[in-house]
């Protein structure tokens, strides 16, 4: 009984970890796009729409690294044949969060190490 109990605490404690780690990327995504949005270029529309790509794609990537990670740790757990397949499914969700954490961190420093200032 205690083993169940310990593998929901630790799947409610990876949901919430996973929570609290993917509100920044949404709430970041949600100001680039709300700005985006609100300085549209009544001329250029080929850089709109790049922009407007560039939004969607960061979308499907913030909601589909923890998807995948949960479906990739659904799978372990099922492959396991774990007792509580729950804490599989949240820990894969973790690391797919994790993950994209990371991929930020190597995009920020690709980006600072190719700075260019055009005039």
């Amino acid at each position: 009984m205690t083993e169940t109990r310990d593998s929901r605490r630790q799947a409610v404690a990876r949901w919430v970890w996973t929570g609290v780690l993917l509100a920044p990327l949404v709430v970041l995504w949600c100001l680039g796009a709300s700005d985006a949005a609100h300085h549209k270029s009544p001329t250029d529309w080929q850089g709109n729409h790049e922009t407007k790509l560039a939004y969607q794609n960061a979308f499907l990537l913030i909601v589909g690294a923890p998807a995948a990670g949960a479906l990739l740790g659904g799978g372990y757990g099922a492959l396991r044949r774990s007792p509580d397949p729950g804490a599989a499914v949240a820990g894969g969700a973790l690391l797919g969060t994790l993950g994209l954490w990371a991929y930020g961190v190597y995009q920020v420093g690709y980006a600072m190490t190719h700075f260019t200032i055009v005039f």
